[in-house]
């Protein structure tokens, strides 16, 4: 931490194009919830936020690997602190040269239904013959195409990016959008003109539902962990955080440990 004050800036990484979290406006200005929250990290501290925005990787080893602590291959270049890493001990224990810590939000997987089109979606057994929107190669993909024995295999319309996939549910391409359901409210909240729902029907089968997200720093950054932890939870006690997630349209929810 003591380098970070030093130099006067604290840099973060946020996942390029992960509305409602974090992307890049048409000025090149980075925009979302963990923005947000980097730079109430910045003014605490006293020091200017430096973002590094960029995609994700194939898993959160790799992420960890290019964004903390070793960089990528032409640039090199790490970030201080790491916004959006899940929480998940078996990832923090195989991975050395990084920490997850602090987690500050409890994240579920949604679906999001145009009510016109469909009434109701009490199961995924209503896109057996409908079709349903999801980003490519995400736990969402990867459930829908599990589900039933593969009966919904027809029905997946994948998008690229998160993006792609909203914007077959906005134009009235699918009648439904499986995403986080911070994802799923905030296409509600972006688009109030469709008649929109935001459920969680179950579903069997997939690996986890529901997930912490936190912060990840390198392993020999722990005072700057620690002290970005103490923001969160002031945050969190004061409003500040809820306030954040709702001027995006998203319920914030407490975080659930897994013991």
């Amino acid at each position: 931490m003591d380098d970070v004050v030093d130099s006067g800036k604290l840099v973060v990484f946020a996942y390029s194009d992960y509305a409602p979290y974090s992307w890049k406006d048409e000025a090149g200005v980075a925009q979302g919830i963990d923005v947000e929250i980097a730079r109430r990290f910045g003014k605490s501290l006293g020091v200017d936020v430096e973002f590094l925005i960029g995609p994700a990787d194939e898993n959160l080893d790799d992420d960890l690997r290019v964004y903390i602590w070793k960089g990528d291959l032409v640039y090199h270049k790490t970030a201080d602190v790491m916004m959006h890493a899940p929480f998940d001990r078996e990832v923090d224990a195989r991975n050395e040269f990084a920490v997850l810590s602090s987690p500050y939000f409890q994240e579920q997987m949604a679906v999001i239904f145009n009510q016109d089109i469909h009434p109701e979606v009490d199961t995924f057994g209503r896109f057996v013959s409908n079709p349903i929107a999801v980003e490519l190669d995400t736990a969402g993909d990867f459930f829908l195409s599990a589900a039933f024995r593969g009966q919904l295999l027809e029905s997946i319309r994948r998008g690229w990016t998160f993006k792609d996939a909203q914007l077959l549910y906005t134009t009235g391409e699918v009648g439904a959008l499986l995403a986080s359901r911070a994802q799923a409210e905030w296409v509600a909240f972006s688009a109030p003109d469709i008649n929109s729902k935001v459920v969680q029907p179950p579903m069997p089968g997939i690996v986890r539902t529901g997930w912490p997200v936190g912060i990840a720093v390198k392993h020999d950054s722990r005072d700057l962990g620690y002290a970005l932890g103490d923001v969160l939870t002031e945050m969190i006690e004061s409003g500040d955080m809820q306030a954040i997630y709702a001027k995006y349209g998203v319920e914030w929810l407490p975080v659930e440990l897994q013991q």
